[in-house]
């Protein structure tokens, strides 16, 4: 009986033990994490001399070579991958800017990007030997400016602002490594300085400009007053009731002039003066009346010589007051010859747009010659 005990305990133990064995795994697993890295000081900005020359990234990976990519966005910055590396290089940069490219060290979702910055040449650009500061002083006159530009560039771009359109470039011409620009200038019709900036640049660097000053002298003009009386003045539109036309010269800003209310006409109203003698630099002044309304506030100037044929001197003339008797004295005005008329004719006012009505409390003309 013992024996058989003994048997039975033996057999189940040999069952559990193999219970056991056949539970456990039969293979073991082991994982293989593929990475790509650039060392912290690879990834600092390179800097080529303008001459040219390479530098080395460091790659410490794993990753098969043929699944890792480096590449730049540049065709001068040239890349070449190599085992547990990368080569940047250039050429020679014989532009006259510094260029800028960027590498980038990729695999999968991991990718690390360098700066690389190459120095050009120099850039020079002189306005008779100074980069700014020159000034060229003109008479009010009609003139030439000479100017001697030195540069290692294609001078190619001269800027003249649109404010200064009397300022005219003539030449741009070679002499020897340098430049020669002939400028003219019209003559100035204005009694204070006028000043230009000229902007000298090449396409060779955009960024890099040179510029000198253009100071032209102040016209110099002599203003005597034109003795006007009624019969010279003259209107399309006279308001019958009120605000006769000779009220304009009698120095009286109590009294007016006042154009047709009453009546309507299908033209814009307007102011005409029948000069003593033919002038051909003038300038005006008026007051308005005292109150708020029927104000000029965009006016055309027009002369004739003979009251029947008119051209137009200034279409738009604006910016005129609106208060109640304040007056308006224009700037000196140049014809491109004598006239005999004159005529002040109103597009709109504070009150509406032509035709409509305005009025005036005073009006002169004054005759202007030029002092030499």
């Amino acid at each position: 009986m013992k024996n058989n005990i003994l048997i039975f305990m033996l057999v189940g133990a040999l069952i559990y033990m193999f219970s056991v064995t056949s539970c456990a795994p039969d293979y073991q697993t082991e994982f293989n994490v593929e990475s790509l890295v650039v060392p912290d000081k690879g990834l600092t900005p390179i800097f080529l001399p303008i001459g040219g020359g390479d530098k080395v990234i460091e790659v410490v990976t794993n990753v098969p070579f043929a699944n890792w990519t480096a590449s730049s966005n540049a065709e001068w910055c040239v890349v070449k991958k190599e085992d547990g590396k990368v080569t940047v290089s250039a050429g020679n940069n014989d532009l006259f800017l510094t260029r800028i490219a960027r590498v980038t060290i990729s695999y999968g979702h991991q990718a690390y990007s360098i700066n690389v910055t190459q120095t050009g040449k120099e850039p020079q650009l002189l306005v008779e030997g100074q980069r700014k500061g020159v000034v060229k002083s003109v008479s009010a006159s009609p003139a030439e400016i000479t100017v001697r530009v030195s540069s290692n560039m294609n001078v190619d771009y001269i800027s003249i602002p649109d404010t200064a359109n009397w300022v005219h470039l003539v030449s741009n011409i070679a002499d020897g490594s340098d430049r020669i620009l002939k400028f003219k200038t019209d003559m100035s019709k204005s009694e204070t300085p006028r000043f230009s900036t000229i902007l000298i640049q090449s396409s060779d660097n955009p960024d890099y400009m040179s510029s000198f000053i253009v100071k032209q002298e102040a016209i110099k003009l002599q203003h005597s007053l034109i003795a006007l009386t009624e019969s010279m003045l003259s209107s399309n539109a006279q308001e019958p009731n009120e605000g006769p036309i000779r009220n304009l010269l009698d120095n009286n800003a109590g009294t007016f002039f006042h154009s047709a209310w009453s009546y309507s006409i299908s033209v814009a109203h307007y102011l005409q003066v029948a000069l003593p003698e033919p002038v051909s630099i003038f300038k005006f002044w008026y007051q308005n009346r005292n109150n708020s309304n029927g104000k000029p506030t965009d006016v055309t100037i027009s002369v004739s010589n003979d009251g029947q044929n008119w051209r137009v001197l200034i279409p738009h003339l604006t910016g005129l007051p609106t208060g109640a008797s304040s007056t308006y004295e224009s700037k000196p005005i140049f014809a491109d010859e004598p006239f005999s008329y004159f005529r002040f004719t109103v597009n709109k006012t504070n009150g509406g747009t032509a035709p409509t009505y305005f009025n005036m409390a005073e009006l002169k003309m004054y005759k202007s010659i030029l002092i030499p």
